[in-house]
């Protein structure tokens, strides 16, 4: 009787094993791989200035963005924003759409971007999330800059239908004498 009774119980051990083994491999089978989009693109527009001696935001836009109808759409209305655990951020470029040989990103020793949201009633800092300091003095209308931190989670500046705020900042090396429209690229990662 003692023996039946182990092996009863190696037997049952055995089955929770192999079910445990069983949930992990249908939980990775249905969990969607990361998703990056680019979907929240916009322009930012910088006005003429002749300031070059601060380092400041010189140009700011606002972007209404529904990242859970993006999800949904995405997934086939499996996922939702409710779903996600991170966002990253992977890359950034920068284009001056109308830039010109007197007007273009040789006119910055310093540019960045930020950007903030309506999350938690926008009253987080703006985050980071590149910059170029000492940018050479030579005529460009694009800029990468490798991202600050990409393994940094920026979720909290989420929500399911949100504002976006992009900030161009800039110190200038000479002054920007027409206005300038900056198109805002940046690629998101979303982990499940």
């Amino acid at each position: 009787m003692k023996k039946l009774l182990q092996i009863s119980l190696a037997v049952v051990a055995l089955g929770a094993t192999l079910s445990f083994q069983s949930c992990d491999k249908i939980k990775s089978a249905v969990t969607p791989p990361d998703i990056s989009f680019t979907g929240a693109s916009t322009d930012v527009t910088i006005p003429p200035t002749n300031d070059t001696t601060s380092q400041a935001a010189i140009g700011v836009a606002p972007l209404a963005f529904n990242i859970d109808s993006m999800i949904k759409a995405q997934t086939g209305g499996v996922y939702s924003f409710s779903s996600i655990k991170s966002v990253k951020i992977a890359t950034i470029t920068l284009t001056l759409l109308d830039g010109g040989t007197a007007n273009n990103f040789a006119n910055f020793t310093y540019a960045g971007a930020e950007f903030n949201s309506d999350a938690n009633n926008g009253s987080y800092d703006p985050y980071t999330i590149a910059y170029v300091e000492n940018n050479p003095d030579s005529y460009n209308i694009t800029l990468s800059p490798k991202v600050q931190d990409a393994t940094q989670d920026v979720k909290k500046y989420f929500h399911a239908n949100m504002t976006f705020y992009y900030l161009i900042v800039a110190k200038l090396r000479r002054p920007i004498t027409s206005t300038l429209h900056c198109h805002v690229d940046i690629t998101y990662t979303l982990g499940f």
